[in-house]
């Protein structure tokens, strides 16, 4: 409902996924992955952030296999919003990214 530490959408378990259907097609080249910084977390530490992801480019939202576009890890000593380049060379353009 808000953006406020501790307000987040939490995935249960270890691993998930999200689908994002873009509102048109696109040649993707960076992603951008932003989280709380540590100074500001409620327990002090963000270990619940993202780590180890990868990013697939679909044709559609229901399309269970992608186009790898590359796999990332997110520093948690880094700067809250970190930036990671496509690693592919697309031949189509995207409609969904998981």
């Amino acid at each position: 409902p808000d953006i406020y530490p501790g307000n987040c959408w939490a995935f249960k378990g270890s691993q998930g996924y999200l689908v994002v259907r873009l509102a048109i097609k696109i040649y993707p080249t960076a992603f951008t992955l932003e989280h709380i910084p540590k100074a500001v977390a409620l327990t002090g530490n963000i270990t619940s952030a993202l780590k180890d992801f990868a990013v697939y480019g679909l044709d559609d939202e229901y399309q269970e296999e992608g186009t790898l576009l590359g796999r990332y890890v997110y520093d948690e000593a880094g700067e809250p919003l970190q930036t990671f380049p496509v690693m592919v060379s697309l031949d189509s353009k995207i409609q969904s990214v998981r």
